[in-house]
């Protein structure tokens, strides 16, 4: 396992990420900043992929091939690239170091230069998984749950924290389309959070991988 030392996450406490309005309107409730500390409790534990399992009152029948955990990749060239031209630029140190994308970098201040924060990074993986009964979670590289919250699939959208998403799954790979990010409204740093975070859960262009990411 790697280190436990503490770092910056996107974790979100469960139900938070209902926020009333969308990202293109950025001007409903207030969003949770990013924790300062990984989450305490042991590794989270393999999600189920079978439907079989999904208890009564759960996402319907027709939402199953997107239970189970996926593997996407954390790039730092393409985060940075992402939050600056969605001009969430103040994120953009948290989300390298918060996701342990410099080894041995825990802190802003461990930076050799903030101006160039991929300097000496590499790729880890990161995970998100939806159980059958309607929970949504990340998992860091570590196996670390670092997002928490619920979905709702809704035909080709899945819901979740409040925010949609259209996804698509093809055998075991899942591409996730964030809303509508316009931060041209936004007069606070949870509004600009919230366009960041759905970006971060999306990350457009990447395919995620059914796996588990384990410790």
């Amino acid at each position: 396992m790697g280190s436990m030392s503490k770092r910056p996450s996107w974790r979100r406490v469960a139900l938070i990420g209902a926020v009333a309005g969308i990202i293109t309107a950025c001007g409903g409730g207030a969003a949770s900043a990013p924790t300062t500390a990984r989450q305490s409790a042991a590794p989270s534990a393999a999600v189920s992929a079978a439907p079989s399992q999904r208890p009564s009152g759960g996402p319907s029948a027709a939402a199953g091939a997107i239970v189970g955990e996926w593997i996407g990749i954390h790039d730092c060239e393409r985060i940075v690239a992402m939050l600056h031209a969605a001009k969430a630029d103040e994120f953009i140190i948290e989300s390298v170091v918060g996701n342990g994308l410099i080894p041995g970098v825990d802190t802003e201040a461990q930076l050799k230069d903030p101006a160039k924060p991929c300097t000496g990074a590499v790729q880890q993986q990161h995970s998100h998984y939806f159980t059958a009964d309607g929970r949504f979670g990340s998992k860091d590289f570590d196996a670390y749950q670092v997002d928490d919250g619920t979905y709702e699939v809704k035909g080709d959208t899945v819901v979740i924290n409040g925010q949609p998403f259209r996804f698509s799954v093809d055998g075991d790979q899942l591409t996730l389309e964030p809303p509508k990010i316009d931060t041209s409204s936004c007069t606070s740093k949870e509004c600009r959070f919230e366009a960041a975070w759905v970006l971060m859960v999306a990350m457009p262009g990447t395919t995620w991988t059914r796996g588990v990411i384990t410790p």
